[in-house]
């Protein structure tokens, strides 16, 4: 039996196993910086407890001193306790804030300077205790605390832990680069196409193949699956354009349906707002249209309107839009900034443009005419309702003259 042959590209699994023992290396550093830390932070909360009972024992011992005025007696109270405890300075205040006393620890040069910036980094307030004689507050005792242990301990550990970082430098630089050639860089140009395809749907991008066996497996299954996808969407889009054109479209002449009047219109009546300017909603009528249904047929009806709606198209201007609501009903929008003079002479050219015969599959002709009715908005009306009624009724009362006109 032939064993598998192994993949020509090492696995993630190798990658990782030859850096095992470098991650190891950062994390028992890491876990020693944290140590440090922890026993920083343990140490200063041990000492600020400290601070706060030297505050109450400087307050407890120098209160006789205060009552009585005895300036120098309470300074060598604050001596006496503060001088063996981890103090840098303490001062006692009134009331109002004025120093009665204070005593210092003396300074010990550049190692002093240094214990200084310490103090004002671990201690940058005092601890402060009242000094009580009965119920009234005669004073108040302010205890700098002196960071020299703590100052010790922070240093031993900034030392380790600079060694420290040197070794994490340089087996971090290692491992990264490793990681962001072989894992980063990959896997960042997948997310990348991935990124293009959700928002910008570019479905044409393919992901380059990567040195990791896995990673790379995972590219060609995306990339298969982008192809999928690509394939759907492309036909997503083509049916979204043909049920839009069914939804929107009369399928006999292929001009705009009455949804989609309804639709335009409301659009119109909003840029004509915006832009202060108006429109015109022209209605349209084919007179006699049953009689030729009846006498020639409803395939001689169809060509009648096609006919009449390529006719219609010509005699609009760029921006105006011709629809069919049903049967014989035609409507017009006419783009804002238009007069009714313009309108009238439109309704004028679209009639005169029927006088043409139509030739009939049979090969006879007839002739048609058109009934015609006009609304401007907004002044018939500006509710898109009575704006329409106002057409419809000019429609009719032109249907009604031509029907007195002629006789029927």
């Amino acid at each position: 039996m032939v064993a598998p042959q192994a993949p020509a590209t090492p696995t993630l699994r190798q990658i990782l196993a030859r850096v095992h023992m470098r991650l190891i290396l950062f994390a028992v550093l890491m876990a020693g910086m944290t140590l440090t830390l922890t026993g920083v932070t343990v140490i200063r909360g041990y000492a600020a407890r400290n601070l706060t009972l030297i505050a109450q024992t400087v307050s407890y011992t120098i209160e006789p001193a205060l009552v009585f005025d005895d300036v120098d007696a309470a300074r060598e109270g604050i001596a006496m306790v503060a001088a063996s405890e981890n103090v840098r300075s303490v001062e006692v205040h009134d009331p109002k804030g004025r120093l009665i006393a204070a005593w210092n620890r003396p300074d010990s040069g550049m190692i002093g300077g240094f214990a200084g910036v310490l103090d004002r980094l671990f201690w940058p307030n005092p601890v402060r205790a009242p000094v009580h004689h009965g119920r009234h507050v005669v004073a108040e005792v302010w205890v700098f605390g002196d960071a020299g242990g703590l100052g010790r301990y922070v240093l031993a550990g900034i030392m380790t832990a600079l060694a420290c970082l040197g070794l994490t430098v340089i087996a971090t630089q290692m491992l990264a680069r490793r990681l962001q050639r072989d894992v980063t860089n990959p896997l960042a140009r997948i997310a990348e196409v991935a990124h293009a395809v959700r928002t910008d749907r570019q479905f044409d991008r393919r992901v380059p193949s990567a040195d990791i066996h896995e990673v790379d497996q995972f590219a060609r299954d995306f990339n298969a699956l982008l192809d999928e996808l690509d394939e759907w969407h492309a036909g997503i889009i083509n049916e979204n354009r043909i049920l839009e054109r069914q939804a929107t479209r009369d399928p006999l002449t292929g001009l705009g349906n009455r949804a989609m009047f309804e639709r335009e219109l409301a659009a119109t009546m909003q840029r004509a707002d915006e832009a202060d300017a108006a429109f015109a909603v022209i209605y349209v009528d084919v007179n006699r249209f049953k009689q030729v249904n009846d006498t020639y047929g409803h395939d001689a009806g169809d060509v009648m309107l096609v006919v009449i709606a390529a006719r219609l198209r010509t005699a609009l201007r760029s921006g105006d839009m011709a629809f069919r609501l049903g049967g014989d009903e035609f409507a017009l929008i006419l783009a804002p900034e238009v007069t009714r003079a313009e309108g009238d002479r439109l309704s004028a050219q679209i009639a005169a443009s029927m006088t043409q015969p139509i030739m009939l599959p049979s090969g006879a002709s007839i002739g048609s005419s058109l009934s015609i009715g006009s609304a401007l908005y907004p002044e018939d009306s500006v509710d898109a309702r009575a704006l329409l009624r106002h057409a419809d009724a000019a429609m009719y009362a032109a249907k009604a003259r031509r029907n007195g006109s002629s006789g029927i």
